[in-house]
């Protein structure tokens, strides 16, 4: 009887030791609830920083387009240009608006993140050095995207070339003989 006490204890003891050691690290991997999420977008103040996203891409496209037009463009093309831009950005503005994306921000950072970890965000960009960065980021962003416009303009250009190239080699009775078949 008491070796069955004590194999009892022993188990008891194994279980115990058990839930202390791995079930708590599942039990602070609790995934956040909507009010942390938000508190954390608004902490990060992402609204904005989406609407200062949306300015640094309008311009951007306005820049390319240009660049596309060349120089020896016409007060038409110029103006045509401007309205098919001002029609791409609302497009965009609409598709990407903040009522489209905040859900989607919510139900990623639900399932990527604990609660833990959308607390430790909320302190963090809520801190100085969190709001500065945070302040930054629209300014990195931008200076990213001005140090990857050559490298896009080169690389579209060299897409365009081999494109035309190819065109170029392309049998046009090749492609009626597929069509009968």
């Amino acid at each position: 009887m008491m070796k069955c006490t004590m194999l009892v204890k022993h188990v008891l003891l194994v279980a115990a030791f058990w839930c202390c050691t791995f079930a708590t690290p599942f039990a602070h991997a609790a995934p956040p609830n909507d009010a942390q999420v938000d508190a954390l977008m608004d902490t990060m103040d992402m609204r904005r920083t989406l609407d200062e996203m949306f300015v640094q891409m309008d311009t951007m496209s306005e820049s390319m387009g240009l660049q596309i037009l060349g120089v020896d463009a016409t007060p038409e093309q110029r103006a045509s240009l401007k309205r098919i831009t001002a029609q791409q950005q609302g497009v965009m503005r609409k598709a990407l608006s903040w009522d489209t994306m905040a859900p989607i921000y919510r139900r990623i950072y639900t399932r990527l993140f604990s609660a833990g970890e959308v607390e430790a965000m909320t302190a963090f960009y809520g801190s100085e050095h969190g709001r500065s960065i945070m302040r930054k980021m629209p300014q990195a962003m931008q200076l990213s995207m001005q140090e990857m416009q050559p490298m896009m303009q080169t690389m579209i250009a060299d897409m365009q070339k081999t494109l035309e190239t190819e065109l170029k080699n392309v049998d046009p009775g090749a492609r009626e003989d597929d069509h009968a078949h």
